[in-house]
């Protein structure tokens, strides 16, 4: 299930890069500056705003883990460290989109 989720995020990251050209690019959908697209029932939207990079925003399931472990350090550790990878890939600017994950 999680090698799922990296490959479509992986899929969107390279679709929204250009990396994919579509063949009929007169049938492609233009999305509006400002709309947001859902891959429901996938816990995945991208937001997109004006003058800005695409936002990648994912749902993790950290307020669950944390009740299940009863705050048990080691994976509230890796959870941050997890925040902050994602907060230096975001700062380096490597991906043509900006992740931004919310706890449900």
């Amino acid at each position: 299930m999680r090698a799922k989720q990296i490959l479509i995020s992986c899929a969107v990251a390279a679709s929204l890069s250009g990396m994919f050209i579509p063949a009929h690019a007169a049938e492609t959908p233009q999305t509006i500056p400002g709309s947001k697209i859902s891959f429901s029932p996938l816990p995945l939207e991208i937001s997109m705003q004006p003058g800005q990079k695409p936002a990648v925003v994912f749902s993790t399931p950290c307020i669950q883990i944390e009740k299940m472990t009863h705050g048990f350090p080691p994976i509230l550790a890796f959870e941050n460290f997890m925040f902050d990878i994602i907060g230096r890939v975001n700062d380096s600017e490597l991906l043509p989109v900006r992740l931004e994950p919310v706890c449900i």
